[in-house]
């Protein structure tokens, strides 16, 4: 009976899997899962692309479709106050979003995130990643957490600094914060036997300019026989750069984490410097390694846990923390710089930024060894063919050698002739009648005169004087002639008078003898070195100027953020109304710094070539719509936004977004200087087709005819007490220029303005 049963039971869980497969199972997660990645640093963070594509790659390899968004905190810019309220807000944001999980990167990010006290901070699994300094109270307390940290070894590190460079004074920079004064306990924790902490890098201000016996003139000379670590404060630091420019060999730079000083000095410093976290280490910020967990390393684990969690497994199922394995990573161009034997280095390190060539050295060694084998037999080969035709090679060396010495001869005597002059006459060469293509007669005094060009006539005078009273005129004289009537062109002189015969022919009429040369693509490239000077000088000039406006556009919206930021944190009692005015007084100027700095970097792009555009076909009906509808909400009162669109569309092929931008710094121009009336957008076909002409036409102020030159020249507003930076019209005339079209303009004082994009059009591409 019990067999019976068994039976049973195995029949039906084989019916039971056979459905299933008959089914269509997956292991593709069927359903897409949101992901939000928390970044604690800028978006452009080079590490972040790396990142992404890992990410990518193992949600793809594990089956998992997913939607990425990713939040960039730039704590850098933010405080720790800021960084809450910013990821409070986006949760918030994201409610109807609703992310299935959260992965953290870096201390700040998590940090941040906990202290927000969201309720999705709480309840949304947690994958934090790359923590170098971990509260692990807090995150105790919190059982939506796990991850990976990397705690950094100082021990290790400081051991590997006194290994490769001796025995040295190891500079650590402190801005004197609560994270900071951590760090420095937990490092003087793990290296009080190895290495004692000497602050004589004492940011004490006595001590730095001398009054206690030790002056930043000193610092470079003392040679430390032990190994040390020093303290310093942040604020200190430019005057220690440029104290220890003398002597580098005693001293090494140990960052403990990521920041603008850190930065700074990694770039500046004049000794070696190496770090304990991987975010300062492979780009270019001059650290040449350390002892630490790798990026990569740490972005594979915790991509894998977020994947396993998406797939269904319990958080239960993971410790809360695991410390990642940790590497020896070098930067290879900052140890060439340094001069570090790289055979010092342990025998698994990794290495970052390594040239090709000595990545695959043996393999080049190899490869190098082959083809000088071939060389070798080609040349043994070569060399008895050599002595079966020798006779043969010296008779040809022999002509050889005639030949080069005509050469020689030839090219000597290229463009270069002699003359003579006496008694009223000059005489050349054969050879410059003939490169000239003239008779072979000699040139007359007054015929002579006549192919200088009228403004070199005097100096020449001038000269022919001083000879025929015996001065010493110059004997190397430039100027133009035109001996064949085919226009004037640069001959230089070189010529001397015969002395000795002067004197045993006294009364005699001048002889003069020398070379003349044609020097017009001499004197072509020395004007085009004046036209690139000038240019050069130009330049320099136009930076000067830029940079002068510069300081002024970005000071006035920073100063109205730095006044009234400190008008809200200080005591002084304010009314609601008055915090909400100062508030979106802040938010308005950094909309305005935030404006210039993209306007800046996309002038930079352009000037620099380095502007990317992606062309793409599309409905130029469709595009001018969706500017019409994003703007037409945004007209102030009593401004009509309108439409002018032809019967038939017109595809254009263009970059959407540039094209875009430029009809939107139209509007948003128009919009300034218009308070009643309408604005237009719109375009149409030039009446031979050639030319596609996009029109923005308002019924503002307009623009006076002294200042229509000027308006597309940077730093040019029409209202100085206008919003905006000057900008934005020098960069739609560039970003039309590179789509081979123009910008035109037609405006009357007190009627309005119209700015016409003309591009090129191809009707074949027309739908």
């Amino acid at each position: 009976m019990l067999h019976k049963y068994s039976f049973q039971a195995i029949a039906t869980v084989m019916i039971l899997l056979f459905i299933c497969m008959s089914c269509g199972v997956s292991t593709e997660t069927s359903e897409e899962k949101h992901i939000l990645v928390i970044q604690s640093y800028e978006k452009h963070f080079s590490p972040y692309k790396e990142m992404k594509k890992i990410l990518a790659q193992n949600l793809n390899k594990k089956g998992i479709r997913a939607t990425v968004y990713s939040l960039y905190l730039d704590c850098e810019q933010s405080s720790e106050k800021q960084l809450r309220l910013k990821i409070f807000n986006k949760l918030d944001e994201l409610s109807s979003w609703k992310p299935d999980i959260i992965l953290v990167n870096d201390d700040q990010a998590l940090n941040a995130l906990v202290a927000s006290k969201h309720p999705d901070s709480k309840s949304i699994p947690v994958v934090f990643m790359g923590i170098n300094y971990p509260n692990i109270p807090i995150i105790e307390k919190h059982p939506n957490l796990t991850g990976f940290y990397d705690k950094p070894d100082f021990r290790a590190n400081i051991q590997l600094i006194q290994h490769l460079i001796g025995n040295c004074i190891v500079i650590r920079v402190t801005d004197e914060t609560l994270q900071d004064d951590m760090i420095l306990a937990e490092m003087n924790r793990q290296i009080e036997d190895i290495c004692p902490v000497n602050n004589i890098y004492s940011t004490d201000r006595a001590r730095l300019s001398g009054k206690n016996g030790i002056s930043i003139t000193d610092i470079p000379k003392i040679k430390p026989d032990s190994m040390y670590v020093s303290t310093l404060n942040a604020r200190s630091t430019p005057a220690l750069i440029r104290g220890f420019g003398e002597n580098y060999y005693n001293k090494a730079y140990l960052a403990t984490k990521r920041d603008y000083t850190t930065l700074s000095l990694g770039r500046l410093s004049a000794f070696p410097c190496f770090c304990v976290v991987n975010e300062l280490l492979g780009s270019k910020n001059g650290i040449a390694g350390g002892y630490m967990a790798s990026l990569e390393d740490q972005t594979h684990k915790a991509v894998d846990r977020v994947a396993d969690i998406l797939k269904g497994m319990p958080l239960s199922a993971f410790p809360q923390m695991e410390q990642t394995r940790k590497s020896y990573i070098f930067n290879y161009e900052e140890l060439d710089r340094w001069n570090i034997d790289l055979g010092l280095l342990p025998t698994d390190a990794i290495f970052v930024n390594m040239p090709f060539v000595v990545r695959y050295k043996i393999i080049l060694s190899v490869l190098a060894a082959l083809v000088s084998a071939l060389l070798i037999t080609l040349f043994v080969y070569q060399r008895k063919q050599y002595k079966l035709e020798e006779s043969y090679k010296l008779e040809a060396q022999k002509k050889l050698r005639e030949e080069k010495a005509f050469l020689s001869f030839a090219l000597e005597s290229g463009n270069i002739f002699a003359f003579r002059y006496k008694n009223d006459l000059f005489e050349f060469d054969r050879e410059f009648y003939n490169a000239l293509g003239i008779p072979i007669v000699p040139i007359t005094t007054e015929q002579f005169l006549q192919t200088i060009h009228p403004s070199d006539r005097a100096a020449y005078q001038e000269s022919r004087e001083q000879l025929k009273m015996g001065l010493d005129a110059p004997q190397v004289v430039q100027q133009r002639h035109d001996f064949n009537g085919k226009g004037h062109e640069w001959w230089e002189f070189r010529y001397a008078q015969n002395k000795n015969w002067r004197e045993e022919n006294a009364g005699s009429p001048m002889a003069v003898s020398g070379l003349c040369l044609n020097v017009e693509k001499i004197k072509s490239t020395e004007n085009s070195l004046i036209q690139a000077r000038r240019k050069a000088e130009e330049s320099d000039r136009m930076k000067s100027v830029f940079l002068a406006n510069m300081s002024h556009e970005i000071r006035t919206p920073l100063n109205a953020i730095v006044g009234f930021s400190e008008l809200l944190n200080s005591d002084m009692e304010l009314e609601p109304e008055e915090k909400v005015e100062f508030l979106d007084l802040i938010s308005k100027n950094s909309e305005l710094l935030l404006k210039l700095i993209n306007d800046i970097l996309d002038l930079s792009r352009i000037e620099s070539g380095c502007m990317s555009f992606s062309y793409e076909e599309l409905d130029l009906s469709e595009l001018i719509e969706d500017v019409f509808n994003t703007h037409r909400m945004m007209m102030p009162e009593g401004v009509e936004l309108r439409i002018q669109l032809p019967e038939h569309p017109a595809i254009i092929r263009i970059d959407r977004l540039r094209l875009t931008q430029v009809c939107t710094n139209f509007i948003n121009n128009a919009r300034k200087f218009t308070s009643e009336g309408h604005i237009t957008i719109g375009y149409k076909l030039c009446p031979d087709h050639d030319f596609v002409l996009i029109h923005v036409a308002d019924t503002g102020k307009g623009i006076p005819e002294e200042k229509k030159a000027m308006i597309f020249e940077r730093f040019q507003k029409l209202d100085e007490f206008a919003q905006g930076t000057g900008l934005g019209l020098s960069i739609c005339q560039s970003i039309i220029q590179a789509f081979k079209g123009h910008i035109s303009l037609e405006s009357t004082v007190g009627k309005g303005s119209t700015f016409t994009i003309a591009l090129p059009y191809a009707p074949k591409q027309e739908a």
